[in-house]
Formats: structure tokens, sequence, C-alpha cells
């Protein structure tokens, strides 16, 4: 049986996914859709373009030790913020973090291929923040239904496409695409299972990585910025219904959050667990 595989956003808990896929291709199971949002977009964007689990697992392992080097931080705009904050002038910083660094890693894993030679169908939301509407790249247009406030589109390097849809507001720059100024998809759109049966996937697998809102233990913009996406991924679960025939909700370090990397294998390793741990009703459902 064909099913489509939702993952989540989340940030460096987006590792969870990984360990999903293994669990999935050790039991023979690959999706024939995917869709992701933000880290789940990441995920969905290479494994949509030939990146098998294995290699991705290896990627999470270097990353864990790597990673942060990606994070290009915005320097000399964040200097001229201050003056900027104390005389009230127009702020000129949109990110810490250019983005640039990690668009190109994107790029070179993903051999810089269009989404239109995604190896399966591939859906990976992102928002213009100019007129609110969620745009979503996917690989083909074909029996893909209208949904009110989404504008559908494809023919663009998927690697864009994924340094769209990871733009966390505050922390990574919008991704200029044309006319649309992109932000994370996170935003309207969390867990996208309802974009998946637009696309015509009717047996869907979601796996979220969203934390439950916690109090914040510190008060820094990466800890003010998580704990704001995940009130707004709560009540955004709270308001729609996605309508997946299963979801797996790993249980992730509770150290783990937007950026921690070294979190990464621990993230990796509950996904697979939570995996194996359903996989008799995964089988039962989607094989």
């Amino acid at each position: 049986m064909s099913f489509g595989l939702a993952l989540s956003g989340g940030g460096t808990k987006g590792a969870a996914h990984v360990g999903v896929l293994l669990a999935l291709e050790e039991a023979g199971m690959r999706p024939s859709s995917i869709a992701g949002t933000s880290a789940g977009a990441i995920v969905a964007g290479l494994y949509a373009t030939g990146t098998n689990a294995p290699a991705l697992k290896q990627m999470v392992m270097d990353l864990s030790k790597t990673g942060m080097s990606l994070c290009d931080a915005d320097f000399v705009n964040l200097l001229k913020a201050v003056p900027q904050l104390l005389f009230r002038h127009k702020i000129d910083i949109t990110g810490l973090f250019k983005g640039n660094r990690l668009e190109k890693f994107l790029c070179a894993q993903t051999d810089n291929k269009n989404i239109m030679d995604a190896n399966i169908k591939t859906i990976i939301p992102a928002v213009d923040i100019n007129s609110g509407e969620t745009i979503v790249y996917t690989s083909s247009l074909r029996n893909v239904d209208a949904v009110e406030g989404v504008t559908w589109k494809t023919d663009i390097p998927i690697c864009q496409a994924i340094r769209a849809s990871m733009a966390v507001p505050a922390v990574f720059r919008p991704k200029q695409i044309g006319d649309l100024c992109l932000v994370d998809g996170g935003v309207t759109n969390t867990l996208p299972v309802d974009l998946l049966t637009a696309a015509g996937e009717s047996n869907v697998l979601a796996v979220d990585v969203t934390k439950e809102y916690e109090v914040p233990a510190r008060m820094n913009i990466i800890d003010i910025t998580t704990h704001s996406l995940s009130i707004m991924s709560t009540r955004l679960k709270e308001l729609s219904s996605h309508g997946e025939k299963l979801l797996l909700k790993p249980q992730l370090p509770r150290e783990s959050g937007l950026l921690t990397f070294e979190q990464m294998e621990q993230c990796m390793d509950a996904g697979y667990e939570a995996a194996q741990m359903s996989m008799a009703a995964i089988k039962a459902i989607f094989k």
C-alpha cells in the first residue's frame, strides 16, 4: 500500500525524522510521497532527492559535532541594530543567522536538483510574510486540490524551497524568491498532513517532534523563539484536524531544542524507538 509521510518542524529535534526513516527502511517500507515543514523540509528534501536513511544517519552524526558551523551569524547587522534600537531608527536585521552557509550545504547535498526531479512526490510549505499566504512547493501540480490560503508552486531548486521553509522568524533571515519574502512554513502549518491529503494521498503517517509548551528555564532569544513556536504549534494543532492514519510522537530528550546540535543523535534514536514501538500498527495500516 502506498502511503505519505508528514514531518513536522522542530529545529534540530527533526533528527528524529531520520530515526523513523531508518526503522521504515529496515522494515522494507518506503513512502510514496513526503511532506515536511522547516526541519521536516530538510529531511524530506534530502530523502526525496536520493539521500537514503543510512546516509541521513551519518549526516546527523556529523552535524551533531559540526552543525553549529553552518549557522552564519549576521554580525554586521547585529552590531548596527544596537544604535538603531537606542535611537529608534529603522532596524535592518531580519534574523540572527543569514542562512547562506546552510543553503549552500543543502544545495550541495541535493546536487542543486529541481524539486520536479524528486524521486517521490514532495511537498514543502513556507509562508509569504507580505501576503500571509502559505506557499507550497511541490514536485508536481498534477491532481493537487485547491486549499484556501494556499498557493501551489513548482519548478524551483529544492534547496531554495527547504531554505524558505526553515527560515524561523528572528532566527534565520527570510528567503527572498522573486516577489515572495518567505519564512518558516510552521507559521501556518507545522505538520503538513492536510497538504499531502490535498495532493491525493489518503494514507498518511505523521511524525510530530514539536514539544508541548513548558515555561522557559532561561530567557535568551533562542529560548523565547522556541517557546513562542511551541505555543503557536500547539494552538495550530488544536484548531486543525489533520486526518493522519497514524501519528508518531517520539519521546525526545528534555534538553533538545531549536539549535541543540549536540542532542541530534539522541533525537534520532528517539525517532527510531518510536517507530519500532509502533511498527506492528504501521505495518497493519500501511503495508
